[in-house]
């Protein structure tokens, strides 16, 4: 197994589920404040659920290309996913 392909999925976790967690973090924040009707549906699914499901979509087809003769195909693949989350950061940046 080579190791670009593997780096490239810890690098996705990293992100991925870093984005994940602080996503949790600030669910249960905002949670704990007790204000009528937060967090609310549009917060979830923008915070927590979108980068569960960039994690998903960037690991499994990696790990069961990676498994095949198309390791190339999941380096590919773990390379664009990775950079396919820029676009969804630059609303957090202030798009300066």
């Amino acid at each position: 197994m080579k190791k670009t392909p593997l780096i490239l999925m810890a690098l996705n976790i990293l992100v991925s589920g870093g984005l994940s967690w602080i996503g949790w973090g600030l669910i249960r924040s905002v949670e704990a404040r007790h204000a009528a009707g937060y967090p609310n549906l549009g917060q979830i699914e923008c915070y927590l659920v979108l980068p569960l499901l960039m994690l998903s979509v960037s690991l499994v087809p990696g790990a069961f290309l990676d498994q095949t003769r198309w390791s190339a195909l999941a380096t590919i693949w773990c390379s664009f996913t990775l950079i396919a989350v820029v676009p969804y950061l630059l609303p957090y940046s202030g798009c300066v």
